[in-house]
């Protein structure tokens, strides 16, 4: 399969999230995320074609964001890539607006907020 490139650039984040595909459920880290998309590290094996839902933890925020129909469209060294399909209400806007504000030089902080996620599911 040739891989397309993206029409928008991804932003790093460390955002946890809850996973439930059609094999099962379990838990990830977006790694980072764009509004079409993000690439992820999960605890559950995602495979190319597998559909799901997800609602990922934004920090600072007490409302998870839902995505809740997209597609694992590729994998790379355990690396699955995720295109969005069908977002919650409200949740295209938010996601536009975190990635704004992470876009800012001085706004992205990564550390503390996924460090715990990111060990639980390496």
């Amino acid at each position: 399969m040739t891989m397309q490139l993206r029409c928008r650039t991804r932003i790093p984040v460390g955002y946890p999230a809850n996973i439930q595909s059609d094999t099962g459920t379990g838990e990830g880290v977006l790694l980072d995320l764009s509004p079409t998309g993000c690439r992820m590290r999960s605890d559950i094996d995602l495979n190319a074609g597998a559909c799901l839902a997800l609602r990922i933890a934004v920090a600072q925020k007490p409302t998870p964001l839902a995505v809740e129909v997209s597609v694992i469209r590729w994998s790379k060294d355990g690396y699955p890539g995720v295109k969005f399909l069908r977002y919650s209400q409200g949740a295209w806007e938010r996601v536009t607006e975190l990635l704004t504000a992470s876009s800012q030089p001085d706004n992205f902080v990564y550390s503390d907020y996924a460090a715990a996620s990111l060990s639980s599911v390496a």
